[in-house]
């Protein structure tokens, strides 16, 4: 697809399973909200095609934008029945959809509210129970929660995957935040300069990156230097198992995010502890490795600032070209 004589996305291959989420991430600019377009039906691709199997079809497919896009004049109510009533039902089917809609969606006692009366949380819920009010099969969100707060993010994410599980819909989520990708998808696609870099779970992507603008891209990440040979990583006198899927051969890098789980032991690879900082989600300690200075948050036990430790990861790590 291109603007101008700008190339935004191009070679672009991807499927999604019925009841799946998929999250598109990447940084802004990337052509992820363009792409949902497409899906949707309401811009044109230069090139290429969309197949909609299964029970999927694009009649089906409905796009949330980020700012909602409710209409000012409705009220709750009204706002959630237009597609219904676009349908041209009837209004006993109506009133029994908009009943049921409104009470999963925690909205009773707000039908007779306008758009500007209600908190960002209240109009986010009206957006999504608008949408799937029309039972779609397949779920667009662009950057849904983007303009929440940290705590009402965490709520309506949780909010997203119980509605998901009760409507059975799939969904494909346009986002840069990569926790709330991690939180909500099955799958991530990474897109970066208008290309899928790698595609797999979110776990996938933050331990096993393919290359090193995905490893940059999820962020959090070590790197020590040494020589490989098959899925052995010699670091001094340590050697560590790794996953070596280009089969490089002699100088590269092993990538060791901060989460990896590593055991502190009598033998190992040695650090010395640096300094401890606490988190809500555990200790933050960083270990000077060789010339390397190292932020891991998934150690063992606590150590202290000074200490001589031995580090045992409990997983392959991957290795990088230099």
């Amino acid at each position: 697809m291109n603007y101008g004589k700008k190339e935004i996305l191009t070679d672009l291959s991807f499927d999604v399973a019925e009841g799946e989420t998929v999250a598109l991430f990447g940084p802004s600019g990337v052509g992820k909200t363009s792409l949902l377009k497409i899906l949707a039906g309401i811009q044109k691709s230069d090139r290429g095609t969309i197949t909609f199997s299964d029970s999927f079809s694009q009649e089906e497919t409905i796009l949330v934008f980020q700012d909602f896009w409710l209409f000012p004049h409705m009220t709750v109510t009204e706002n959630i029945a237009f597609g219904l009533k676009a349908r041209k039902l009837s209004r006993a089917i109506i009133q029994e959809k908009l009943q049921k809609i409104i009470t999963a969606f925690d909205l009773t006692g707000l039908e007779n509210q306008f758009p500007d009366q209600l908190s960002g949380g209240q109009q986010q819920r009206v957006a999504l129970a608008r949408a799937i009010v029309l039972e779609p099969k397949l779920l667009l969100l662009d950057e849904p929660f983007a303009n929440l707060d940290s705590q009402l993010k965490l709520t309506m994410r949780s909010y997203l995957q119980r509605l998901q599980q009760e409507y059975r819909f799939s969904v494909i989520l346009v986002t840069h935040d990569r926790d709330e990708a991690f939180h909500l998808a099955d799958r991530m696609i990474l897109l970066l300069a208008g290309t899928i870099q790698q595609i797999g779970t979110p776990q996938e992507l933050y331990f096993y990156p393919l290359n090193q603008q995905v490893a940059e891209a999820i962020g959090e990440g070590n790197y020590l230097s040494g020589n490989v040979q098959g899925e052995s990583f010699q670091i001094g006198t340590t050697t560590l198992v790794v996953k070596n899927p280009q089969q490089l051969v002699g100088e590269a890098r092993v990538f060791i995010p901060y989460g990896t789980e590593i055991a502190i032991s009598e033998q190992g690879l040695p650090a010395r502890v640096f300094s401890n900082d606490w988190s809500p989600n555990g200790q933050r300690t960083q270990l000077q490795v060789g010339e390397c200075l190292c932020t891991f948050t998934n150690l063992s036990q606590k150590v202290q600032t000074g200490t001589e430790i031995h580090l045992n990861f409990q997983q392959s790590l991957q290795v990088l070209p230099v």
